[in-house]
């Protein structure tokens, strides 16, 4: 567990450690309370525990990073507002973090770095991050909250379909040719599924203008065959 906290620490960085320790904090905090709870911690009170740090960030991908792509979490109740989850061993996550606040990184397996190494996955994985799927994401949700997207919006979204867009999609079936199931890969299909319900959406006024129709087509069209087996 210690080395997965601190493979997962390395991987996600500063944004990573926030939510992580937010988690842990608000699982903390709950010893010894009285009254029911679903789980070590929730979803609010991890948002709620990064906006008094100062950030205002969405923490549901690196959740599911730690739940899925490293095992350090589950589920432990969901609604349709709620999502609790508990540690699977919240002492030794503790550990880690003390471990990784004292500047110790995840090991190496001793004598098989060259064995494991895969240079098509990790190039891979570089260029996934290079186009930055958590801003994109972060973008999309934002323009989604929108009831009307101005000119500016539909500009952006269009940027977006024809450049981020067109290189997730490239990604993601290079990422099937590798047979690579990596969190950065689950993050890039949530970005183009957004993107899609996000275009079919705004398909659906009768406000818009021809040139925006179009846009929005396009881009619903794509994010279709985007996420096609």
């Amino acid at each position: 567990m210690r080395e997965r906290v601190l493979e997962f620490l390395a991987e996600y960085g500063e944004r990573g450690y926030a939510v992580l320790r937010a988690a842990v904090d608000a699982a903390l905090a709950s010893r010894g309370r009285r009254g029911v709870r679903l789980g070590d911690f929730s979803h609010r009170e991890v948002v709620a525990r990064l906006k008094a740090w100062g950030m205002d960030y969405n923490p549901s991908m690196l959740l599911r990073a730690l739940e899925r792509g490293y095992g350090v979490i589950e589920t432990s109740y969901r609604s349709s507002n709620q999502h609790w989850w508990r540690f699977l061993d919240l002492d030794a996550v503790v550990e880690a973090l003390e471990a990784y606040d004292r500047g110790v990184e995840a090991a190496e397996p001793a004598g098989e770095e060259d064995e494991e190494l895969d240079p098509e996955t990790e190039l891979l994985r570089i260029q996934i991050a290079s186009i930055d799927p958590e801003g994109v994401l972060e973008e999309l949700r934002r323009l989604a909250a929108k009831p009307r997207l101005a000119r500016q919006d539909l500009a952006r979204l269009r940027m977006l379909a024809f450049n981020e867009l067109e290189l997730a999609a490239k990604l993601l079936r290079r990422a099937g040719e590798l047979g690579y199931e990596g969190p950065e890969v689950e993050m890039l299909r949530e970005v183009l599924r957004l993107a899609s319900r996000l275009s079919r959406r705004l398909l659906s006024s009768s406000r818009l203008q021809a040139e925006s129709r179009r846009t929005l087509s396009e881009l619903a069209r794509a994010g279709s065959e985007l996420l096609k087996p």
